[in-house]
């Protein structure tokens, strides 16, 4: 998986480079040229080490970018996906594209009040469950999830996900209309998200 449409310096061996000043070490030569990233990712199918490859954190513009080159069009594009952040034209975009979208950070994030919601509590009553498992399931109605947790009790919550009626996704998807809150943005100096293209 390509995991950023950015070339980070891959010198300092580091998982997130940062050069002394701390700001995030990018390659400026290999910058923009994502293509030559995928166009080698498109010829590990050819060795029959990997059954699929897809991209993550990758917006429409940079999407329509690679699709003009791509020979494989990506399994996959990973993305930030919450009631705060539902990023529906880019769901939609990569479902007519034949792109499966795969949600992390479906809770938000620790510094998130996902957790603390009005309507999601409710549903969560509703339901007898956690809101951590109605965040779940309302994101398995849209795409696949990714939730991240190290506690067994955790695990085993996380895929006990129920069925959620019209009226409580529709609540769900109204909390973005008076809340929007993007909780992984690195600060990469060029335009990686839709709305950086806005």
């Amino acid at each position: 998986m390509m995991h950023w449409p950015i070339a980070m310096n891959p010198a300092t061996r580091q998982l997130v480079p940062l050069k002394p000043d701390g700001s995030r070490d990018i390659d400026e030569e290999l910058q923009g040229k994502f293509e030559l990233t995928w166009g080698a990712m498109e010829k590990l199918l050819d060795t029959g080490k990997v059954k699929n490859i897809g991209v993550a954190n990758f917006s429409i513009p940079n999407l329509e970018r690679l699709l003009k080159t791509a020979k494989v069009v990506p399994a996959v594009n990973q993305i930030e996906l919450h009631p705060y952040l539902p990023q529906n034209k880019l769901v939609d975009y990569c479902t007519s594209k034949g792109i499966h979208c795969t949600a992390y950070s479906p809770l938000g994030s620790s510094q998130s009040t996902l957790l603390q919601d009005e309507t999601l509590n409710k549903i969560a009553k509703a339901h007898d469950k956690s809101v951590a498992q109605i965040l779940i399931s309302w994101g398995v109605t849209r795409t696949s999830v990714l939730p991240k947790s190290v506690n067994p009790e955790r695990i085993k919550a996380n895929i006990d996900v129920v069925t959620l009626n019209d009226e409580e996704i529709q609540a769900i998807n109204n909390i973005s209309k008076t809340t929007t809150k993007r909780f992984v943005r690195p600060a990469w100096g060029v335009p990686v998200f839709d709305e950086d293209f806005e």
